[in-house]
């Protein structure tokens, strides 16, 4: 055994001092006499007492020379070695993915996870630096090189779980630049290797090239026990062609290799809807269409809970993870939309426009718009092949731009423009093929910066572009649809409703579930000096615009699950208050509708502020898991994690030599001796303690009796 501080062992010192101290100790007979008025002169210490007296048998003196010995053992930090398992530098990967809350282990996976990190800190040698990287949403170092193991320690306690999946190549990578900067380091990743997340860092058969990844050796402890878990893998709301009815699509999934029973509660905002029990059969999905969503609906929610069973209580330990078990959707709003096109007629566009849902078409003519009252009642301005001096600050589709403005700068046109191959990931040709479009003439437009390209032609000329101006989702057509044979093609209504669904804010992808972690954009409207966001717990960020004249934002606090609540943020009124809205003026007789209505004039007072939420510029989102990675918490055995590594040996390792320090049993040997010598010294309290005890517990037996 050695000694960490040997200097604390002059602490023994206070041994003779203790002694000395009970051999100076003064000493009185006690006697019994009837009185001490005799006894008055012979009170004198120092004639009645004689220093240096031989000691006596005592406990407590034994008991404080003890205690005197520990505590100096405990000061000096005795240790003893052994051989070392890990290697100087030790690099730690702690997975926590959504799928370590799993509670199949005590308390869940992820606090398993930490504390078999801990121990294994046991196997260091006495020089070693330790890193720890956390591999949540991203992999993340939250300890680089500590010597300390107490700090280290507290690294990984500080370790939380994530709301998302993850792929443990990133933080292996991460692990293995950590470690290429040490010589003879080491890899040890503890996780649940559930799923198929360890297939996607190393899964299947690891090639040379992957191995080469990775020139440390790679160490996996595994945690989890269970794969029984179910899941609500999918939620979506759709808008039937009519517009009048919304469905709700859900998909359970079971992983647990039985049959359960689940119940699915769906809550419309936050009120019940509806709740079934369904019959998961082992290793399957089951979807359910709700159809009784209440008008007015803005926010879905879906819950999955313990089902009734045959006996009534359900299968309760058949679910162990919890995270998964909520989803929600955005409903898209039911409002009618007023649309004003203005041009000089295209029995085209006016029917792919009156054919979308919710919409209401008006048009008018290049020389009646001047006239015509009531445009803020409008939520959004078509304008076919002709534009105002002046544009309305409402969401625009341009189309055939006859010259420069805001929306473009036209530098000429150009002939039978070849058309380039359109992007695979833009939302606005979802379901759209172009693949055969062709176009007679188009202008020749300069890409504004607000805007991203759509469709391309040679030179990468925009052939179609959108964008936010000014905080105004704005979209533009470069050529005329008459001088092409796109009105003709089955992608001209899809394409319409993609334009009008993004710029009226009812696109899909506007209402698509958000991966946890992921950003999103949020578009800035006029005047607004930034974006209010409400997260699911309540709590508020202020986002504001990286630089003057931003048309949006970008919000990437999404880690929390649950619905999400975007407003701008205006200026207030010189009177220190927002002003009150007034209703807008409906439109004129000059704006004749296409559909809905006759050719008269619109009921007096309908505006889109009466007959929806138009005076809520809120933006919603959802952010859900929706990862059957995750899902799926069946535990693997880490070999695919292990291939990463080298197979080499680890000499550094074998060379090395560990410590274990002996204060946790010493530090309960000064607690036991620091409890003996209280009772000693105050016997006669703990004695009389003692007694009170048993006579509470006697007077206790009668009335148990009698109660039984």
């Amino acid at each position: 055994m050695a000694f960490l501080a040997p200097i604390a062992l002059l602490g023994l010192l206070f041994v003779p001092l203790i002694v000395a101290f009970y051999m100076l100790r003064l000493r009185r007979a006690e006697r019994v006499v009837s009185s001490t008025y005799l006894w008055q002169q012979l009170v004198r210490d120092v004639e009645a007492n004689a220093p240096w007296q031989r000691l006596r048998r005592s406990l407590l003196l034994l008991l404080q020379l003890l205690l005197v010995v520990a505590l100096a053992l405990l000061v000096a930090r005795p240790f003893t070695e052994r051989a070392a398992t890990l290697a100087r530098d030790l690099v730690i990967v702690v997975d926590a993915t959504a799928s370590m809350a799993a509670t199949d282990v005590f308390p869940d996976r992820l606090t398993a996870a930490k504390r078999a990190a801990i121990e294994a800190l046991a196997g260091l040698p006495a020089d070693a630096r330790v890193s720890v990287v956390a591999a949540g949403n991203s992999a993340r170092v939250v300890a680089n090189e500590v010597s300390d193991r107490g700090r280290a320690s507290r690294a990984i306690e500080g370790i939380e779980v994530a709301s998302a999946g993850g792929n443990l190549s990133e933080a292996l990578t991460l692990a293995g630049a950590l470690g290429a900067r040490a010589r003879g380091a080491e890899v040890l990743v503890v996780t649940d290797d559930a799923g198929e997340r360890s297939a996607a860092a190393g899964g299947g058969e690891v090639t040379a090239g992957e191995r080469d990844r990775l020139r440390v050796p790679v160490r996996v402890l595994t945690v989890g026990r269970d794969r029984d878990n179910q899941a609500i893998a999918a939620l979506a709301v759709r808008v039937d062609p009519s517009g009048l009815k919304r469905s709700a699509f859900v998909s359970v999934s079971n992983s647990a290799p039985s049959r359960v029973i689940r119940r699915l509660q769906i809550l419309a905002d936050g009120s019940p809807v509806t709740a079934r029990d369904l019959q998961l059969e082992a290793l399957t999905r089951a979807d359910v269409v709700i159809d009784e969503l209440p008008p007015g609906t803005r926010i879905v929610e879906a819950r999955l809970g313990m089902g009734g069973g045959d006996d009534g209580r359900g299968d309760e330990g058949a679910d162990q993870l919890r995270i998964d078990d909520a989803a929600w959707a955005i409903v898209p709003p039911d409002r009618l939309q007023r649309v004003l096109l203005v041009g000089p007629g295209n029995v085209y566009l006016q029917n792919a426009l009156a054919l979308l849902p919710n919409v209401e078409v008006y048009g008018a003519t290049p020389t009646e718009y001047p006239t015509t009252t009531g445009k803020e009642s409008f939520d959004l301005f078509v304008f076919d092949g002709w534009l105002p001096p002046e544009l309305p600050d409402k969401p625009i589709l341009a189309i055939g731009p006859p010259s420069t403005s805001p929306l473009g700068t036209v530098k000429g046109t150009f002939s039978e423009p070849a058309v380039a191959e359109a992007p695979a990931d833009e939302p606005l040709l979802r379901n759209v093929d172009l693949s055969r479009l062709h176009v007679a003439q188009a202008q020749r437009i300069e890409l504004p910066d607000w805007a991203r390209p759509v469709l391309t032609g040679p030179a990468n000329a925009p052939l179609i572009y959108a964008g936010s101006r000014m905080g105004l989702p704005t979209a533009v057509v470069a050529f005329d649809l008459r001088q092409s044979d796109l009105p003709l093609q089955v992608a001209w209504p899809i394409l319409t409703a993609n334009l009008a669904g993004e710029l009226l804010g009812l696109a899909p992808s506007n209402l698509d579930s958000v991966r946890p972690g992921s950003p999103v954009e949020l578009p800035l409207v006029r005047d607004a000096t930034g974006v209010r966001v409400t997260l699911p717990d309540g709590t508020t960020r202020e986002i504001l615009p990286s630089a003057t004249g931003a048309s949006s934002v970008t919000f990437v606090m999404t880690t929390q699950l649950g619905p999400y609540r975007a407003d701008p943020i205006l200026p207030r009124s010189p009177a220190g208050s927002a002003p009150t809205p007034s209703g807008p003026a409906p439109p004129t007789p000059s704006g004749s509708p296409f559909r809905g209505q006759s050719n008269s004039d619109p009921s007096p007072g309908t505006s889109p502020a009466t007959t929806g939420d138009a005076s809520d510029p809120s933006i919603r989102f959802a952010v859900n898991l929706f990862d059957p990675n995750e899902s799926n918490i069946a535990p693997g055995d880490g070999s695919r994690l292990a291939a990463w590594g080298t197979d080499q040996p680890n000499t550094a390792a074998a060379n090395g030599r560990a410590r274990d320090e002996w204060w946790v049993p010493i530090v309960l040997l000064v607690l036991l001796l620091l409890v003996l010598e209280w009772l000693v010294y105050e016997r006669d309290g703990a004695r009389r303690l003692l007694e009170a005890t048993r006579a509470g517990v006697t007077s206790l037996m009668p009335r148990r009796r009698r109660r039984a």
